[in-house]
């Protein structure tokens, strides 16, 4: 019997299980009976992450074929999931709580933080690949996680009228009757948006993978500042150019920001006393209030017509 593109589901020997070091310092501090301010850092160092390679990797090159080039070129893939990834997070939040007082009510975080890997799960997240670049340089893959989200701001904010029973304001007649009992809530949040690679979407390396990364271009900052971004145009197409046939790309991994999320949470709460303890409620609600779209990732094929656009939701 003839076998021909063998692929080898291997097994490390020596998998250890994962460990993490976490460190967090916070500070709280009382601005008056009501309201409180919080500061604080956490981190955190993970060793032996598990992820995928390929023991077998074509080393890349315009002589031969593919598979001569391989260090067993009897096999394919030699696929390989170690204790080969470490992952480093850093972050900063700032938190402000003002409990219920005279009707209004506040909560409100701001986290900037930096996640950093070079593998950031075993299969395939978000536009990662499920095989390193090169998987005889694992250490090329070091770069913004997949799921890093540099700036998030979340705030809640109750407040009710002060209208009505046990309001300073119209605390009978018919004026407490029609203005007294309403609460507005509003919940915001904004987010930057997450990392991107940028592939060739061509074999230049003439390995048969097809995932090379471009090179990039010295001096050109491949996110663009917020105000030149657009749909049409998300980021600095001209910061990468085509790698070398016969190379890899230099570009690193996740280097391009996508599209970060704005939202608005809104309601309108109208409390009715009845007889008794009870209290019957009317809520008017809307979700994404302002209508702002949540857009998808841009194209980041740089063989592509769509490359720097943004085509969906």
């Amino acid at each position: 019997v003839c076998l021909t593109n063998v692929y080898v589901l291997g097994n490390d020997p020596n998998r250890s299980t994962p460990y993490m070091l976490q460190y967090l310092f916070n500070v709280q501090r009382e601005l008056d009976a009501h309201t409180a301010l919080e500061v604080g850092y956490l981190g955190s160092h993970s060793y032996r992450l598990e992820r995928m390679y390929d023991w077998n990797e074509t080393i890349p090159g315009v002589t031969g074929s593919v598979q001569s080039r391989k260090p067993y070129p009897e096999f394919t893939k030699v696929q390989e999931i170690g204790n080969v990834a470490e992952a480093k997070y850093n972050s900063m939040a700032v938190k402000l709580t003002r409990r219920l007082h005279q009707g209004l009510s506040v909560l409100g975080a701001y986290t900037l933080s930096k996640s950093e890997d070079n593998g950031s799960g075993i299969r395939t997240l978000g536009g990662d690949t499920l095989f390193p670049q090169d998987s005889f340089c694992l250490q090329c893959e070091w770069g913004l996680s997949i799921f890093d989200v540099r700036h998030r701001f979340v705030a809640s904010v109750l407040y009710e009228l002060p209208f009505g029973q046990g309001k300073p304001f119209l605390q009978d007649g018919i004026g407490g009757a029609i203005l007294g009992g309403w609460q507005v809530t509003t919940i915001f949040s904004k987010s930057s948006g997450f990392p991107r690679t940028v592939f060739v979407g061509t074999d230049r390396s003439n390995t048969g993978g097809g995932q090379d990364r471009p090179n990039v271009v010295a001096g050109q900052d491949p996110n663009l500042p917020g105000s030149e971004q657009s749909i049409a145009h998300w980021f600095n197409t001209d910061a990468y150019v085509l790698n070398g046939v016969g190379t890899w790309g230099t570009a690193g991994r996740n280097t391009v920001i996508g599209p970060g999320i704005t939202n608005l949470d809104a309601s309108i709460i109208r409390n009715f006393r009845l007889m008794g303890n009870k209290t019957l409620q009317f809520r008017l609600e809307a979700f994404n209030a302002l209508n702002n779209p949540i857009w998808y990732d841009p194209n980041t094929t740089l063989t592509s017509p769509l490359y720097g656009t943004i085509n969906s939701t």
